[in-house]
């Protein structure tokens, strides 16, 4: 489609559409109001631009019909887990490797230097041995450092995206925005795709995909974001719980789709 196209219906995308942004302090909502809505003084990050300054020559607009959300900070599951379950099993550890000793008392010495809790190998080479009977401790040359009770635990965080139109402020406080969608990534888990919460496509598009649940004259839609040239997507942290100030650790919002 040309530069000087309007109202045409797209069949094709002209170019691939990828973009990502890294999100952590960007906080917007209130916790103790109920609401999602962006609060004075709050700026969530730009996700996708689509010509929001009207500087470009070759931007009709576009779509976004993949959203993904994917944590920065990750842990490595425990290697083997120390219980009555799983007492007098044979190990062996390189370094690096985990261990879950969720009871002390099973342990033929005193083995455990900091108590129920997780802990990293940190010898330099290979410690095998009974799993009851090994020193989980550090201080000593195949010794193991101690992760504490809640290692790798990752809190639940909601993001929420916004449209704006035909301006270049970020999310204006005169509420000249619209809510898109709220997404949250449950506790412990790494990434979602948002493609559930995606409003569905009105113009109708060749599409393949589960029927389940739809009338017999019902049809089949794509789902996914139409943008116009001057529009912008942005996206923020709901400030709530361990989120109040953000998500530290941060998590990359991935856009995907095309170009007009």
């Amino acid at each position: 489609m040309s530069s000087t196209a309007t109202n045409k219906s797209p069949v094709f995308i002209d170019r691939p559409l990828y973009d990502a942004v890294r999100v952590t302090t960007q906080i917007v909502g209130s916790a103790t109001n109920n609401t999602i809505f962006v609060q004075g003084g709050q700026v969530p990050s730009i996700l996708v631009d689509m010509d929001a300054t009207l500087s470009e020559d070759n931007n009709n607009g576009g779509v976004v019909d993949s959203v993904k959300i994917v944590r920065n900070d990750f842990y490595r599951a425990a290697d083997y887990t120390v219980n009555a379950a799983t007492s007098g099993t044979i190990v062996s550890f390189v370094s690096g490797q985990i261990a879950n000793l969720t009871a002390t008392g099973i342990l033929t010495g005193s083995g455990a230097g900091s108590g129920v809790g997780y802990y990293t190998y940190t010898g330099s080479t290979t410690l095998t041995g009974v799993n009851t009977a090994l020193h989980y401790s550090g201080g000593i040359a195949q010794g193991f450092t101690y992760n504490g009770t809640n290692y790798g635990a990752q809190p639940a965080v909601t993001f929420v995206l916004y449209h704006t139109r035909g301006t270049t402020n970020p999310v204006p406080a005169s509420g000249d925005y619209r809510v898109v969608f709220a997404k949250t990534v449950p506790a412990n888990t790494q990434e979602v795709d948002c493609s559930d919460v995606l409003p569905a496509l009105a113009a109708p598009v060749m599409s393949a995909g589960n029927t389940t649940g739809l009338g017999s004259t019902a049809p089949l839609r794509n789902k996914g974001i139409y943008l116009e040239r001057g529009d912008r997507l942005y996206v923020g942290v709901f400030a709530d719980g361990p989120n109040i100030s953000g998500y530290t650790p941060g998590a990359h919002v991935i856009a995907q789709g095309g170009f007009f």
